[in-house]
C-alpha cells in the first residue's frame, strides 16, 4: 500500500544555480535548490485544486496543483499499472523476436526498449507525491520551480 505525503511536507523548489563539472570522459551538472513552504495544512477532501503561492526566490506566481489524498492514491495505481501492462507487452515482443529467430531483431530490440520503459513508469508510482507544477503557465514560470517533499 502507498504511504500518502502530509499537505505540511510539500514545498515548491527554486533552481538556485546550476553546477558544472568536467571530467575526463563525462560532464556532470548538479542543481542547488532553495526550499519554501506552500503554506498549506492539509490536502483537498476530493479532487485536486489549483493554488496560487509566490516563490520566495524570484517572486514570482506559480500555480501548483495539489492532489486529494484519494486522486493521488488513483494516480498512482494507474501509473503502476500503466507501467506493469507495458512490461507484459515488452516481454512478449521479447518472445516473439526469440520465434521468429534472425528475422526477430526489430520486436526484440523494441521489447528492450519497452521493458526499461515499463520498469520507469511503474517505478515513477512511487516518487508522486500528489502535487506538481500546474503545467499550463509558460516554461519560463515552469521550468526553475519543482514540488518537494521534506
Amino acid at each position: 500500500m502507498s504511504q500518502t505525503i502530509g499537505a505540511a511536507r510539500l514545498q515548491l523548489g527554486h533552481r538556485a544555480s546550476v553546477t558544472k563539472t568536467e571530467g575526463i570522459r563525462s560532464t556532470t551538472y548538479h542543481s542547488h535548490w532553495r526550499l519554501y513552504s506552500l503554506g498549506l495544512d492539509r490536502r483537498p477532501e476530493s479532487g485536486s485544486v489549483v493554488l496560487t503561492t509566490r516563490c520566495g526566490h524570484c517572486g514570482t506566481q506559480v500555480r501548483v496543483e495539489v492532489d486529494s489524498d484519494a486522486a493521488m492514491a488513483q494516480k498512482r495505481s494507474s501509473r503502476r499499472t500503466g507501467g506493469r501492462l507495458l512490461v507484459v507487452l515488452a516481454v512478449g515482443l521479447v518472445v516473439l523476436a526469440c520465434f521468429l529467430g534472425a528475422n526477430g531483431a526489430v520486436p526484440g530490440i523494441a521489447g528492450l526498449f519497452g521493458l526499461f520503459g515499463g520498469f520507469a513508469v511503474a517505478g515513477s508510482a512511487k516518487t508522486y507525491l500528489g502535487a506538481s507544477v500546474a503545467r499550463d503557465q509558460a516554461a519560463a514560470v515552469r521550468n526553475p520551480h519543482r514540488i518537494f517533499a521534506r
